[in-house]
């Protein structure tokens, strides 16, 4: 969890800094290297801003450990459900769980071209 408080737009806009060093935090804890992650559930806030930072944040975490592109698919469950509120979080787990367990990434929605704001190094989309 963080909160990087000034350094972000509003108390409810997301930081790419501090998403940035959740991630970095996250990936040194567990001891993984990065190239092993293969599927990201994000929150997908569902607008051009939110969705660049969260996507810029990914993208800086990520580049601390490897310069390798396109090992990492990255969905959001809204896409697939709908904005949930609080549940949010669980459905996102239960999505990823079930992902793991078919061995299949339910395919983002509405996708057809990575938003413009995001960075030109990225990582595959589901």
């Amino acid at each position: 969890m963080n909160n990087d408080g000034a350094l972000r737009a509003g108390f409810t806009a997301p930081g790419a800094r501090g998403q940035a060093g959740v991630i970095v935090e996250a990936l040194a804890s567990a001891g993984l290297s990065a190239e092993t992650i293969g599927y990201l559930e994000a929150h997908g806030t569902g607008t051009a801003l939110g969705d660049a930072i969260e996507f810029a944040a990914m993208v800086k975490a990520f580049g601390e450990f490897t310069e390798s592109k396109g090992f990492c698919a990255v969905g959001s469950v809204k896409t697939n459900v709908g904005h949930l509120d609080r549940a949010a979080g669980a459905t996102g787990l239960i999505k990823t769980a079930l992902a793991l367990k078919h061995g299949l990434i339910p395919p983002s929605l509405n996708y057809d071209e990575p938003n413009p704001r995001s960075t030109s190094r990225t990582p595959r989309s589901s």
